[in-house]
């Protein structure tokens, strides 16, 4: 145990030692307004609350003693894919996350809809970026009666020329819409700005007679490192004293936000949740000591960040938690504290529940069809299995609460066992769950739902269907599937099959008549506002589990409509170019697809994809 850890564990231990439950809120309650506060890229370290009395965060500090603080709250490694985590309740890869996707599908419950439908004024403020969102996938369309903003990061810098190379982000001077508009520069600092609009917001709600739920999404302390003069002149030239400045700098803005509640009445009537999205990058400093680990990576130091709640009345005052929990519980937590109803399939577990019970095991992935890394935490908070590009440790939390020694080869067994438990959780998030409405006996079919994951085009995808082409086939086009605007597979007798995915085609032989064969259409797509240059897709065609034609293409582009179309099977959406023979249910998967020397670790291997045909 490295000598460092020994002046800790007796700080963790206390911890545990101080843990106190909040109690639940009476039935007859009215119900709370709802703020909550998230943090972009706060470490661990970085809260004084957390033990560190060198980080500038006393109004953080002050509002976490008038509640409850957990020691133990697990978030993500990057920002999109724990907002996603949190917005959902669900495990971000069940949306097609791992860590990017374009958006949430329509319809996908939040807990914004779910206050929505309780009657609640809903408002978000600040960064969405629940990956690289367009206006389709705004917060307008995951419940929220307003929104003031920008949809990512590099928005902040101005409009893009093409749609796909944008500008630095930057806090000053930032571009932001409000709702559906087109960006427009504002003037002054980013924080401040987003503080004005929330305590307008917080102005306009009083004496209205019916609650509020704020979404206050920071940006800071992301990077750049970009505090105003006013907050840089009082550290000294350094990058931590920057860095400090730019904190020193939220924590006050959040202060205005609780003076502002105060002066409206409203703090005893709030459940406040605080959190970071993701570990500090330990750049400008160690952010996330004790543990190891920083933004990006799946350990201690990149997923466990600050956590706290404050509900007067409801939550005892200075106390603090080692509980196991994650950000999986925020959405129940709202749920209860509200009196709403959630949905039912809900990961987590309410906080204000005192028979709540234990959490469930976590699972973070990461996975673009070619890198890939995964990590899992035991329910009971002690193992912790890492898979980082091929390299992996089993971690004893209990023995080293910093999350640095590999103790793999002393217990195979419980690697082997979670490796287990996570391959099967892997293989449920990937399917993807659409409505099928039949029109043929012959397979002919429209598909709907869950349109970010059904359709092609960003992330990954895969589709498979067993065909059997009629013995009496011509060579005019069958249509096998079809979506407007997004993809189409077809076949015209003896001339193959014809693959369209937007702006690319591949092609590949004809397949038997009269028999079954299993066809797969599988593809990822990357796209990054900030590294345009790494952008590329991958689209790929198998015929009984043998890769029959792929395509890639660098600088793909970028096309955002036609998601909500319906996916035809058997025919196009004019109901013409019947196929003439026999279709199968199809399968929808939410990852790429590769052939078996690539992909047998993880299970995305084309083997892993259930022949269509044996099952039909």
């Amino acid at each position: 145990m490295p000598p460092w850890l020994l002046s800790v564990l007796p700080i963790l231990l206390a911890l545990s030692a101080c843990a106190t439950p909040p109690e639940t809120a009476p039935d007859t309650a009215p119900p709370p307004n709802i703020l909550l506060i998230v943090l972009d890229d706060l470490g661990y370290n970085d809260l004084g609350a957390n033990g560190n009395p060198n980080t500038p965060t006393p109004n953080l500090d002050a509002l976490a003693a008038e509640g409850i603080l957990y020691t133990r709250h697990y978030a993500d490694a990057t920002c999109s894919v724990a907002r996603a985590a949190l917005m959902t309740g669900t495990f971000p890869a069940s949306h097609g996350f791992r860590p990017n996707h374009l958006g949430l599908s329509a319809g996908t419950p939040t807990i914004a809809t779910m206050l929505q439908d309780k009657g609640y004024r809903t408002q978000h403020i600040g960064k969405w970026h629940i990956v690289s969102a367009t206006l389709d996938q705004s917060p307008s369309h995951s419940g929220f009666d307003n929104w003031y903003g920008f949809l990512h990061n590099n928005e902040l810098g101005g409009p893009s020329r093409d749609g796909v190379r944008y500008r630095r982000p930057t806090y000053i001077d930032p571009w932001l819409r409000d709702n559906q508009s087109p960006l427009e520069q504002q003037s002054g600092h980013l924080t401040d700005i987003l503080t004005d609009r929330a305590i307008d917001f917080l102005d306009q709600q009083k004496d209205q007679g019916r609650p509020w739920f704020l979404n206050l999404w920071y940006y800071a302390p992301h990077a750049p490192i970009q505090p105003a003069d006013s907050y840089r002149e009082k550290y000294p030239a350094t990058r931590e004293g920057k860095y400090h400045a730019l904190i020193d700098q939220l924590d006050a803005n959040i202060g205005r936000v609780m003076a502002a509640l105060d002066k409206n009445g409203e703090a005893d009537n709030t459940l406040v949740i605080v959190l970071s999205d993701n570990g500090g990058t330990n750049i400008e400093t160690d952010n996330n000591y004790p543990f190891v680990g920083e933004k990006t990576t799946l350990t201690e130091g990149g997923i466990r960040t600050p956590m706290f709640m404050r509900w007067p009345g409801h939550i005892e005052p200075d106390a603090v938690s080692n509980e196991l929990v994650s950000i999986l519980d925020i959405f129940p937590t709202i749920a209860q504290a509200s009196s709403a109803t959630p949905p039912a399939d809900l990961v987590g577990r309410s906080l204000l529940d005192p028979e709540r019970g234990a959490s469930p095991d976590l699972y973070w992935e990461y996975s673009n069809s070619g890198a890939h890394q995964y990590s899992m935490l035991s329910s009971d908070g002690r193992w912790r299995l890492v898979s980082f590009y091929g390299w992996r440790a089993l971690i004893d939390l209990d023995a080293d609460p910093s999350g640095k020694a590999d103790v793999m080869s002393q217990h195979p067994e419980i690697a082997a066992q979670m490796t287990e438990s996570y391959m099967q959780w892997r293989m449920a998030m990937r399917n993807v769950t659409v409505d099928y409405e039949s029109l043929n006996d012959r397979g002919g079919a429209i598909l709907s739902g869950d349109d970010m994951q059904r359709s092609p085009g960003y992330s990954g995808f895969t589709f498979a269907i067993g065909v059997t082409p009629s013995t009496d086939r011509e060579g005019t086009p069958e249509v096998i599937a079809e979506q407007a605007g997004r993809w189409r597979l077809q076949t015209s007798g003896q001339k193959g099959l014809r693959l369209e995915v937007l702006d690319q085609i591949i092609e590949a032989p004809a397949l038997p008549a009269g028999q079954c064969s299993d066809v797969v259409v599988s593809s990822q797509f990357n796209f990054s506002p900030s590294q345009s240059k790494g952008n590329v897709s991958a689209i790929d065609l198998y015929i009984n589990g043998v890769r029959a034609a792929t395509v890639t293409k660098k600088m793909p582009a970028l096309m955002t409509s036609g998601y909500a179309n319906p996916t035809y099977i058997g025919m196009n959406p004019g109901g013409g170019d019947v196929f003439q023979g026999k279709l199968t249910r199809p399968l929808i998967l939410n990852e790429r697809v590769v052939p078996d020397k690539d992909g047998g670790q993880i299970g995305n291997g084309i083997s892993g994809v259930p022949s269509i045909c044996r099952a039909n």
